[in-house]
């Protein structure tokens, strides 16, 4: 079974953050100019919620918040379901799923350590299947 570990080996660690007062004009030109879909947002050094590319529509755009005036305090998801770097990647997807979660943050230790999208499970589990696949091919052809 793939766990998060060898995704996040493979993708790396990095983790993009913001603290709850930066206001969501910020966050959403920082996510651009990261090319990503979600910031955790940080506060002394915890996780205290996440805003992502959703979380702006649903709460910003549709009812016609000021990104300028308001603080991703006002507007994050709280609280942040996370996952544990030792964690099956079928199981995370299914959390996923279940709770329509497009991002998942992973720990290790209680410590914050990376963070995959539901694109990072998919595009791994796509890999896998591909290598299984080239390995029953070359199998069958005697390449074994």
């Amino acid at each position: 079974m793939p766990y998060l570990r060898q995704i996040l080996s493979e993708k790396g660690k990095n983790v993009f953050t913001a603290p709850p007062s930066m206001s969501v004009f910020e966050a959403i030109g920082s996510m651009a100019e990261r090319n990503v879909g979600a910031l955790l947002i940080i506060e002394n050094d915890e996780l205290v919620g996440i805003f992502s590319e959703r979380d702006y529509l649903r709460k910003i755009a549709l009812k016609f918040r000021s990104s300028r005036k308001t603080q991703l305090s006002e507007v994050m998801s709280s609280p942040v379901l996370c996952a544990n770097l030792d964690d099956e990647v079928n199981h995370c997807m299914g959390l996923m799923t279940k709770h329509h979660y497009r991002h998942l943050p992973v720990l290790e230790d209680g410590e914050l350590c990376g963070i995959v999208s539901i694109g990072d499970l998919v595009g791994f589990l796509l890999r896998e299947k591909e290598v299984e696949l080239d390995q029953l091919n070359q199998y069958i052809a005697g390449g074994y």
